[in-house]
């Protein structure tokens, strides 16, 4: 079963993104985007998870993925208007996935288990 974290303060979300980069940097991934306009929509997939940032100024939220050294497959997705983030646990306290809720809908990067 998956919990998430209480909403936070926008004050606490690059503290936040930074714990969860540190903790999650290098994990393999799955970007979904899901909005009233197209539904939910798959954006990529196996990519390794380099960070996560907050931009208070822009209320953007970039999410950056690819192999540590290489330009053959990399990916920054920049999400406007952020209105919350949560991250998402396992029962264990492992990170599953982060949740990002904005204006054009949401944004959820989920970790794959091998």
């Amino acid at each position: 079963m998956d919990r998430t974290n209480q909403r936070q303060p926008a004050e606490e979300w690059d503290a936040t993104l930074r714990a969860f980069t540190h903790r999650n940097a290098g994990r393999r991934t799955i970007l979904e985007i899901d909005a009233p306009d197209i539904g939910a929509q798959e954006e990529e997939s196996d990519y390794p998870f380099r960070g996560a940032s907050w931009d208070p100024r822009d209320h953007r939220v970039q999410i950056m993925l690819g192999e540590q050294g290489s330009t053959d497959q990399h990916l920054t997705h920049s999400i406007e208007g952020a209105r919350e983030i949560g991250v998402l646990r396992d029962d264990a306290g492992r990170d599953r996935a982060l949740r990002i809720v904005h204006d054009g809908g949401q944004t959820l990067l989920r970790f794959i288990e091998y």
